[in-house]
């Protein structure tokens, strides 16, 4: 779901006009984009920002920031220990960047917009992917379940998803840029609800992609399997 996520965020700089660079000195800004749901994962956050943190040393107009479900739920612990971190938006904000870097350019404190929405799912946004053989594509943000050991709904709110038209688009273009394998995406991907339409009807609709030779999903609730979704 990072992957995913990380190919939003590049999508939606480079409409800006910005591009993307693998060299982190070359770089004007520098994300990480988190996940809080294993502590190796918050652990690993740690050590790349302490790398940064040596850039930004050396260059202090780089811009570091920090995206995602860690932003979202240690936002307070980032700002009061790591207070070089220029941004730090959580899963839903991510239509802010070009706004925000253009407040960096006139503003030089941090950054926080961590609001979560009831009705963002990036449905108008198609990732920007490099190539290979699979395509993730987020159907869904989310969940509804609040299970005792996981803190999804907290950090990527309650469940909403996309419409199946821009799902279908968005793997009809995959196909046509040379993938052909997607993998659905979702906290809870089969309790996927859009108006009238469930998971079963999805899964109709991106099979009937021409060129599309293999559809998977993840990641599934036992509570919302169907026998319409085991007969599809």
């Amino acid at each position: 779901m990072n992957v995913a996520d990380s190919e939003l965020v590049e999508s939606i700089l480079k409409r800006e006009g910005y591009c993307a660079t693998q060299n982190m000195h070359a770089a004007d800004a520098i994300f990480v984009n988190t996940c809080a749901i294993r502590e190796h994962a918050e652990e690993k956050v740690h050590s790349r920002l302490g790398i940064f943190h040596k850039v930004k040393k050396e260059r202090p107009e780089v811009i570091i920031g920090v995206l995602g479900c860690m932003a979202q739920n240690l936002k307070d612990e980032l700002l009061e220990n790591k207070p070089y971190i220029d941004i730090i938006l959580g899963p839903d904000s991510y239509r802010s960047l070009p706004d925000i870097f253009s407040r960096k350019t006139k503003y030089n404190g941090n950054v926080v917009d961590t609001k979560l929405s009831r009705f963002e799912v990036y449905d108008d946004l198609f990732p920007s992917r490099k190539e290979g053989v699979n395509a993730w594509i987020s159907i869904m943000r989310g969940c509804d379940k609040f299970c005792t050991f996981c803190i999804v709904p907290f950090t990527r709110g309650r469940e909403r998803s996309r419409s199946v038209e821009s799902i279908k688009q968005e793997a009809i273009e995959a196909v046509a840029n040379g993938f052909v394998e997607v993998t659905l995406l979702g906290q809870n991907v089969n309790s996927y609800r859009h108006e009238n339409r469930k998971f079963h009807h999805l899964l109709e609709e991106v099979a009937s992609v021409s060129g599309l030779k293999r559809i998977r999903y993840t990641s599934p609730h036992p509570q919302d399997v169907t026998e319409e979704l085991l007969s599809v």
